[in-house]
């Protein structure tokens, strides 16, 4: 029996929506330990801001800015007893080797994914949440939390409007993921509620040049941190999201949201978890691929219209 609380290292290095969805998995595991625990997150420097939001639910954050050697000398020294590998990649298993201790992995399920989207499977990949918790519940008796755990609870935004507002989340890493103009005009032309924009630094000239068409728009994109942008969120009556970051953190903070999906697709376990009521999931028709544009998929899309263009249409059809 430990003298002091049991400390498991938790391993996911990006991105902003992977690691918001390990969110239930560590409340999941924390509930699981008998007697006192401490969870460790490793995960890139550009991503601390993602863990911190979590507040009490992770108590050690340790960060990379390009290789795992920064850290392992340091964690060596902390006295982890075990590891939980929510990434299952190269740098990840550098660090279970290193460590030498009892390990779970997560299933990424590269290969039912495959069959899946080349039409050879029929049922849906396991949500990712079910995974990450299946990693390790055969050995810690984990179970499938019933909610999300609260995150973000301690920032406020006070840009936020005093009225009632729906946010857009106008970014997303890859092309194939981002609202194109046409989903978003609708959006505007349909919302009767104030509109805010979010995003990152690069999505600062697009809100500039949607609020140049549509002045009532407040434009937040670009100006906002993950917190304050997360505070937004949760104060928003509705969210318009992309597979992206931003659709994931309004599920988890309580928020509907309405996601758009292009390049991607739900039915590979990363639709939105336990979205709230008044939540919808609009994309084109899962037959269209090979989706996701991946090394799953199609690296070199060529759809016709594109996926996103597809799903502006559907979208129009809904709101008509």
């Amino acid at each position: 029996m430990l003298d002091r609380p049991t400390r498991i290292l938790v391993i996911r290095f990006s991105s902003i929506g992977d690691i918001v969805l390990t969110a239930p998995a560590l409340a999941s595991l924390k509930e699981a330990i008998e007697g006192p625990c401490e969870l460790h997150f490793l995960t890139k420097a550009t991503m601390r801001s993602v863990i911190e939001g979590m507040g009490d639910l992770v108590q050690h954050i340790h960060t990379i800015d390009q290789t795992t050697s920064e850290v392992m000398e340091h964690l060596r020294d902390v006295g982890i007893d075990y590891v939980v590998d929510l990434h299952n990649n190269v740098r990840s298993r550098s660090v279970k080797r290193s460590l030498k201790l009892i390990s779970f992995t997560v299933d990424k399920q590269n290969v039912a994914k495959w069959l899946l989207v080349r039409g050879w499977r029929k049922q849906p990949i396991p949500h990712v949440v079910e995974r990450y918790i299946h990693s390790f519940s055969g050995a810690f008796g984990a179970k499938t939390p019933d909610a999300w755990p609260p995150l973000f609870t301690e920032t406020t935004c006070a840009s936020a409007p005093d009225e009632p507002f729906a946010v857009i989340a106008i970014g997303a890493t890859h092309a194939g993921k981002r609202l194109n103009g046409v989903i978003i005009d609708q959006i505007l032309q349909q919302e009767t509620r104030k509109v805010v924009l979010v995003g990152g630094p690069d999505d600062r000239e697009q809100g500039e040049a949607i609020r140049a068409q549509h002045p009532f728009v407040l434009q937040l994109a670009g100006t906002t941190t993950l917190a304050e942008s997360a505070a937004l969120m949760r104060e928003a009556e509705h969210v318009y999201a992309g597979d992206t970051g931003m659709m994931h953190l309004a599920a988890a903070l309580g928020t509907a949201v309405t996601s758009f999906w292009g390049c991607t697709r739900p039915g590979l376990g990363m639709a939105p978890w336990k979205p709230t009521e008044g939540s919808e999931v609009i994309s084109p028709d899962e037959t269209l691929g090979p989706r996701p544009c991946s090394k799953l998929g199609n690296r070199s899309c060529r759809h016709t219209p594109s996926c996103m263009e597809r799903t502006a249409s559907k979208f129009l059809v809904k709101q008509a």
